[in-house]
């Protein structure tokens, strides 16, 4: 049976805060799961528990049916990126993987195998603190895959990357998924993630806000809305506001709206004699289904007036 990523009932408190409360989902294989949640969602330390770095106040973090502390051989059942820059400054990035490897009963073949996969087989015999951010990031990676497991999780792996490298790991994490392994991947940049997820897990101040597929997600954030373009932008909003619909701008000639079919929106603009250029089924961005669902959930967020 495939290996799965399982939280059940998952909590963690540290002191008067809570940071995972009563958290439950599995992340299947043979896709690539985004999971996303506004700052101090509780993102880092679900992954801190499914890694065994922080234990759970109640609740399973589970790899594969097993808590990680009791994995028998954990680089080779799932592998981890956290921190790029959890790596000695002065040892060389061969030497690096190596000492992890000889630890883990890995083959010095595998590691010559990994600093290929990754890109950095010119490199790999220099110092680590003179990488780059991407460079270390691409080393990280290296270490997650040394024991070639079937499960992976990674912290914003894009952090540092440059476009190519964007590019390389978001073709990356679709071939380890194409090969059935289960992918865990946090990230802040949705346009990624829209190209490279196939499921999205969306938690805010501990809790889960959504456990679905991103196709699911766009089609529910596009189905009710429609694009308008117009260069009367003010009387427009205003028209279509008091006709009951809920309108959006987008940019100074174009709005969303919701709440009235296309017919009726029509409707109302010509008999207000107001004209517009474009109506067409608005296509959401993940960014936008994402921003809509976790609304609530940001810690922080400033006010218009607190603006400028």
């Amino acid at each position: 049976m495939a290996a799965t990523i399982e939280a059940r009932g998952l909590s963690k408190r540290y002191g008067a805060t809570t940071a995972v409360d009563d958290l439950s989902f599995t992340v299947a294989a043979g896709k690539v799961t985004g999971f996303v949640g506004p700052n101090g969602a509780g993102k880092s330390t679900t992954m801190r528990m499914f890694l065994g770095l922080d234990a759970p106040d109640a609740g399973t973090a589970l790899i594969g049916g097993l808590p990680y502390r009791s994995l028998r051989a954990p680089l080779t059942q799932v592998g981890a990126l956290l921190d790029a820059g959890a790596i000695h400054a002065g040892r060389r990035a061969r030497h690096h993987l190596l000492w992890m490897a000889q630890y883990n009963g890995i083959s010095r073949q595998r590691v010559d195998e990994v600093l290929g996969i990754v890109g950095l087989s010119s490199v790999a015999d220099r110092r680590a603190g003179g990488f780059s951010l991407g460079m270390r990031q691409r080393l990280g990676i290296a270490g997650a895959l040394l024991g070639d497991p079937p499960v992976l999780i990674f912290d914003e792996p894009v952090n540092g990357l440059d476009p190519e490298g964007i590019q390389w790991i978001r073709g990356f994490l679709r071939s380890l998924a194409a090969d059935g392994r289960t992918v865990l991947v946090s990230s802040h940049l949705m346009s990624e993630l829209q190209g490279t997820a196939d499921h999205l897990i969306v938690i805010g101040r501990g809790r889960l806000i959504c456990d679905r597929s991103v196709q699911e997600l766009l089609t529910a954030a596009s189905s009710d809305r429609v694009l308008l373009r117009t260069d009367r932008v003010p009387d427009v909003m205003t028209t279509l506001a008091n006709a009951g619909a809920t309108v959006t701008l987008v940019d100074r000639e174009a709005l969303t709206v919701a709440g009235l079919p296309s017919e009726r929106i029509i409707a109302v603009l010509t008999d207000n004699g107001l004209p517009f250029s474009e109506l067409t089924q608005h296509r959401a961005s993940l960014e936008e289904a994402y921003m809509e669902l976790t609304r609530g959930s940001v810690e922080y967020a400033a006010r218009p007036d607190e603006v400028g």
